[in-house]
């Protein structure tokens, strides 16, 4: 019959969730004084070291100097290879800081460089190209040759010598060759010579010998030599005074004659005298 009354001056039992909520609010506000404690406290430090710092500079400076200390000393090792590339790193950059005249007189002298490169390069392979021509040159003369008949051999010795005979010309006679016109028994006496064939026996002129030269007529190189001489031989004698210009023109034509035949006939005489 008690236990009714005792029952009646209880609190009402909290929920669960409720009685959680108020345990989780009374947490937080004990954490809060916690921290706000910590903080007080470390402030005060921080207060009472910088009063004795300002009261006692030197002893406090001490203090502090031996809380920080190190208990043990520590071997520091120097990296050398670290030390050499922030060197260079630094060099590198003093480096680009450079004056902009400088920098572009060097970058004329970088540029001369490149060019002189390429133009030795150009050179080397234009040499390069000009040998392999003429080696192919040389190849196909070779080949040339060895396909050639007897007559082509000799026309290829000959040629070259007539037609420096051809193509001279005397200033003394209005810059003509005299020995190209054709003089003979059907023309003489149009040609204001009507004595020559009287005079000379066999006519002969550079025309006749082109035609012999075009053909390849000429067996021999003697025979082409002969009727070269004979041109020759002609004039002097038909203009014999020394003063005629014609007879001073067939001299000049000799001589020329003569200096372009000396180094055939001595490669010729110089292979006959090997075999």
């Amino acid at each position: 019959p008690g236990a009714a009354p005792m029952a009646g001056m209880l609190p009402p039992l909290e929920e669960g969730s409720v009685r959680k909520k108020r345990l989780d609010g009374i947490a937080k506000q004990l954490r809060e004084k916690e921290k706000g404690a910590a903080d007080r406290l470390k402030w005060s430090k921080i207060a009472q070291r910088g009063r004795s710092l300002i009261l006692n500079p030197e002893s406090t400076s001490k203090a502090i100097m031996k809380e920080y200390q190190p208990d043990s000393p520590k071997t520091v090792t120097i990296n050398t290879k670290t030390i050499a590339k922030r060197e260079e790193v630094r060099e590198t950059k003093r480096k680009r800081v450079v004056d902009p005249e400088q920098e572009r007189e060097q970058q004329i002298e970088e540029a001369k460089k490149r060019e002189k490169v390429l133009r030795e390069r150009l050179e080397r392979e234009e040499e390069e190209n000009k040998r392999q021509l003429e080696k192919e040159q040389k190849e196909q003369e070779r080949l040339k040759r060895s396909l050639e008949t007897p007559r082509d051999a000799l026309h290829r010795l000959y040629e070259p010598i007539f037609t420096a005979l051809w193509e001279m010309e005397f200033a003394f006679l209005g810059n003509t060759n005299p020995f190209r016109t054709v003089i003979d028994k059907s023309n003489c006496a149009v040609m204001g010579a009507p004595d020559y064939c009287d005079v000379i026996e066999k006519p002969m002129n550079l025309t006749y010998i082109q035609t012999k030269v075009n053909d390849k007529s000429y067996e021999s190189l003697q025979e082409f030599m002969e009727d070269v001489d004979l041109i020759v031989k002609n004039a002097l004698k038909y203009n014999s005074h020394p003063s005629n210009p014609y007879h001073v023109a067939a001299k000049g034509f000799r001589k020329k004659f003569r200096k372009l035949a000396k180094p055939l006939v001595q490669s010729l005489t110089k292979g006959m005298a090997t075999k």
